[in-house]
């Protein structure tokens, strides 16, 4: 079957929002791994994946965001303390920013999305740090097969008997052993937690039929999807979060004049809201939200959308697109265009300013994807990393350090964007009259 491959913005936008009815989607791959992968939103297809959206959107509104903001606090304090303790004990130097900023991303996501806490800032080596940082190292040979399997597009029957998978099925069976497992005590000792887990346990105890009731016809959250749901939270969380988060970091090193204007706005708006940082202190915060911007820009999460025509489609000009046939949009192409973004290499928020959007499409930045299949914990993703950045940046210094690569070298083994190397840089404490 062959493939499409979409550049144009306004054809971009009818495939993923417009038309989307034409492209709901995503290229359907079925490989031999654990069931809980199959029933993860982002391979559903159809009415599964309808369904199982429109119970799981609910969990991501602003109230119950804004309900998860102290734990997320918590845990950036302690990241805070760590990077304290390390200063006033003197054993400071260069840090792996990839590797302490991905211990606060497991930290907030344990906590908000199973109510685990893991201390993995406190203790280098625990089950949960160790199991989730493999999940998405694969050997380069499997790689490369599944590269090859997705290329030929071998039919389903002989790819379902092939032991391959995109995730580590060691770390997904953890993950669904730990929900499992805090499900049970919840449900047994009567415990309620604002975390992500507990609204999809109100979600299955509200669809099951048991209960006598139900919220829609074809609304369901059974068990296995349930967990399915929390170990996807927890996995595509984790690796894109901190990469973010470790990349914007590095750029702000890199670009000392950019760090200080941040921080100032950071400074400007916390003396508007009073010293408190909240959710609505950190969302009044454009400058960060163009630095965060510009980071994904240059460090997308995926390198590209695909999605596969279930019904036979007019594009444009009368070019038709088949039932079957699979359109990729490839979203570093579009994000390193110089037709859109002039010096592409170049690390500049302005882009994302009011001017700098208001003659560019839309459907050139993708990193969360667009349209109704767009990432759904797109704004948890936002409020984790905009908190972590206050909280450094309110008193420490970013800079580079001897061991700071130039140009990032990208890990082989991992399916998304990974530094293989770290990222190492240097966190010094700011003086309280700066």
């Amino acid at each position: 079957m062959p493939n499409l491959m979409i550049l144009d913005p306004e054809l971009i936008k009818c495939i993923l929002v417009r038309d989307f009815d034409h492209f709901v989607d995503r290229t359907p791959l079925r490989l031999r791994s654990s069931p809980y992968v199959y029933n993860m939103l982002i391979t559903l297809a159809g009415s599964e994946w309808k369904n199982v959206r429109a119970g799981v959107s609910p969990t991501f509104t602003t109230g119950k965001i804004k309900a998860m903001l102290p734990l997320v606090t918590t845990c950036a304090q302690q990241l805070v303390n760590h990077f304290n303790t390390a200063i006033m004990s003197k054993s400071t130097g260069p840090v792996d920013a990839k590797d302490v900023l991905s211990k606060y991303t497991l930290d907030v996501i344990a906590s908000c999305a199973f109510g685990v806490q893991c201390d993995s800032l406190k203790d280098k080596e625990t089950e949960f740090f160790r199991e989730i940082s493999m999940f998405n190292d694969i050997p380069l040979w499997k790689r490369m097969l599944l590269f090859a399997i997705i290329i030929i597009q071998l039919p389903n029957f002989i790819t379902e008997r092939v032991p391959l998978s995109f995730m580590n099925d060691r770390t997904v069976n953890f993950l669904a052993n730990v929900v499992k497992e805090t499900t049970k005590i919840r449900k047994e000792k009567n415990i309620r937690r604002n975390d992500f887990l507990q609204l999809l346990m109100d979600s299955e105890k509200i669809d099951n039929p048991s209960n006598g009731t139900s919220s829609g016809p074809g609304r369901t959250m059974s068990e296995e999807v349930m967990i399915a749901q929390s170990v996807l939270f927890f996995i595509a969380g984790y690796e894109t979060s901190s990469t973010e988060l470790s990349m914007a970091c590095y750029l702000l090193a890199k670009n000392q004049a950019i760090q200080n204007k941040l921080r100032q706005e950071i400074r400007d708006v916390l003396h508007k809201y009073s010293g408190e940082i909240t959710y609505e202190s950190i969302n009044d915060m454009p400058y960060m939200d163009m630095v965060l911007a510009e980071t994904l820009r240059m460090y997308p999460p995926v390198a590209r959308l695909d999605r596969s025509c279930v019904e036979d489609y007019c594009l444009a000009r009368g070019v038709t697109v088949d039932k079957g046939i699979r359109v990729n949009i490839p979203v570093i192409g579009l994000h390193y265009d110089p037709e859109y973004y002039p010096e592409p290499e170049r690390f500049d928020p302005e882009r994302f300013s009011v001017t700098g959007k208001a003659n560019r499409s839309p459907y050139v930045y993708l990193p969360f994807g667009a349209g109704p299949r767009n990432c759904i914990g797109l704004r948890f993703a936002q409020m984790t990393t905009k908190m972590c950045m206050v909280y450094i940046l309110q008193d420490f210094s970013v800079d580079i350090c001897e061991k700071t690569e130039e140009n990032i070298t990208y890990s082989r083994k991992s399916m998304l964007l990974k530094a293989e190397n770290g990222v190492w840089l240097q966190f010094l404490k700011l003086k309280k009259d700066l």
